[in-house]
């Protein structure tokens, strides 16, 4: 089952505010508690966190209505959501929800359906059922139909509704339910008016199609990886067919999708020579002409949208070598760029840090006769489809990650390793999510879409590789520093796993949100040490361990 999608509606803070009789110049709420709440500052401890969501909503009660008020609410219930984040009590989810609903009252008020619109996300996800995230949200698009936030455009509310809307249909609950709540809302009053005399017309609002924003490839003489990337969801299908001489063809039909700016003829070398684009009676299609017969896999991911074409001339796991033997290894230093990825409490920059040990970890490899390729060289920014598609190219025998791990708790350390696979995991759920720059239940939907993509051989030799990284960096960790901690092998849903034809693992080395830990990532003894893990294991890999 899909889950519902988590959203935080972001709030800027302004100056301190008064009490209820504060000017209109004034701010609605202080600098902190806004950027607690918008995730720009670490959550207090519970007691602190829920005495200012407390307060928040006191002032958003004195205020009665308006934007301030749905501000207020507003604030109040994200910090009250991020507390349930963190600790995963009931009734915190039952305290922000309801926050939410309070924000969501007045639908002409700007702000009211971003409320709803998160509130939606967060009760179908506290439900574990997105059946439950159609209907909130098919509940908060009714009541904002026709409001001021029923704009449309690029970036509005009711367009988010929409989407999100769209790319549930599958979930989509039995047409009695949808009345029901129909039923509810002009009971309520709430139904909006652009509705509530067009229910049984099944009036709907246009929106402009789904279009091609780009589509990007990384070609290979055994492997190529192409991304088609949308600027909404869309429905596709996937087809085969034989072109002009006999050479095979794959096919993605895109019904309903403008073709936009995509080029329209482009020439790659190796097991994919073109990709096509062009403009059909229903919509688009996307064709990758291939120069002989090849595997390939196609699926979907979201935050941002694209289709991921993998295609190459042997299937995952067949590299025509022994198991356990390594030629090639490639090394991907997490985040660069833009990209600073997690930051300690000190400014030490998780992209800084991946970077270095990954310059420390080639050589020694090389040392040992391995060739060796880094997804970046130096400080910059690298799409997350884009790492696994050079590793594949280059006919990577392994793939290592290199990450520094965070937690809204500083008391949180030890260093762990992932593999993908789905996984019900919290804990795991949670750093899937921050490497993946995406939600926490995006990232758990993309787990539950590739439990049907793992390969078995593949996924037993990314765990064995695993477990010896894990030992290799606590057991060099503890005799240096005596305090290792062992946060062990685990399974994730990493978008920079997702189509490795290799043994691949996710390293989070250390908690750079933890003062101690940081101290250590900051250090160039520290980093040898971790860099001097990752070679030993993969030695021992090669050495059958």
């Amino acid at each position: 089952m899909v889950s519902a999608f988590a959203l935080v509606v972001a709030c800027s803070g302004g100056s301190h505010a008064g009490d209820a009789g504060a000017g209109p110049s004034e701010a609605v709420a202080p600098d902190h508690a806004a950027a607690i709440a918008a995730g720009r500052e670490p959550l207090p401890p519970r007691a602190e966190a829920l005495a200012r969501a407390e307060s928040l909503e006191a002032r958003a009660t004195r205020e009665g209505t308006g934007a301030r008020a749905v501000r207020l609410h507003t604030l109040a219930a994200q910090i009250v959501e991020r507390v349930f984040r963190v600790e995963a009590r009931p009734q915190d989810a039952a305290e922000a929800l309801d926050l939410y609903r309070a924000a969501a009252k007045d639908g002409d008020i700007p702000g009211a359906c971003e409320a709803a619109l998160a509130g939606a996300r967060l009760a179908g996800e506290v439900a574990h059922d997105a059946s439950t995230t159609y209907a909130e949200l098919y509940r908060a698009e009714r009541r904002f139909v026709g409001t001021p936030s029923d704009a449309g455009g690029p970036g509005s509310c009711r367009r988010d509704l929409a989407d999100a809307l769209r790319l549930l249909v599958a979930f989509r609950p039995p047409q009695r339910v949808l009345e029901a709540i129909d039923e509810g809302l002009a009971g309520e009053g709430a139904l909006a008016a652009a509705l509530a005399g067009a229910l049984d017309a099944g009036a709907v609002t246009a929106v402009a199609p789904p279009r091609i924003v780009r589509i990007d490839a990384w070609p290979g003489r055994d492997a190529t990886r192409v991304v088609v990337v949308l600027d909404r969801p869309a429905s596709y299908r996937v087809g085969d067919e034989a072109q002009a001489g006999g050479a095979p063809r794959v096919v993605l039909d895109l019904d309903g999708v403008d073709v936009g700016p995509a080029p329209r003829d482009t020439p790659l070398s190796g097991v994919v020579e073109h990709v096509r684009a062009e403009a059909t009676t229903t919509g688009s299609r996307v064709a990758l002409d291939l120069d002989g017969q090849a595997y390939r896999r196609v699926f979907y991911m979201h935050e941002p949208h694209r289709l991921v074409v993998d295609v190459a001339r042997n299937p995952p796991g067949l590299q025509g070598r022994r198991a356990r033997s390594v030629a090639r290894v490639v090394l991907d230093p997490g985040h660069g760029g833009r990209d600073t990825g997690a930051v300690g409490p000190g400014g030490t920059r998780e992209k800084d840090v991946t970077l270095d040990v990954a310059h420390r970890v080639a050589p020694i490899l090389a040392a040992q006769g391995l060739q060796v390729v880094l997804t970046r060289d130096d400080d910059r920014f690298v799409a997350l489809e884009e790492r696994t598609a050079r590793a594949n190219a280059f006919g990577a025998d392994l793939f290592v990650s290199i990450h520094c791990n965070a937690s809204e708790s500083r008391g949180r350390r030890g260093v762990e390793t992932y593999v993908l696979d789905t996984t019900r995991d919290e804990i795991a759920a949670r750093v899937a999510a921050r490497e993946n720059a995406t939600t926490q239940a995006a990232s758990s939907e993309l787990a539950s879409i590739l439990g049907d993509m793992r390969m078995a051989d593949v996924a037993a030799r990314s765990t064995r590789f695993a477990q010896l990284l894990q030992r290799a960096a606590t057991s060099a960790e503890g005799a240096r520093y005596g305090d290792a901690v062992d946060g062990g092998v685990h399974t994730a849903g990493f978008y920079v796993l997702v189509g490795a034809r290799m043994p691949s693992v996710l390293f989070e080395t250390s908690y750079v949100s933890n003062p101690t830990e940081e101290q250590r990532l900051a250090s160039p003894e520290y980093r040898q040490l971790l860099a001097d893990a990752i070679a030993n294991a993969v030695k021992a890999y090669r050495q059958g361990r």
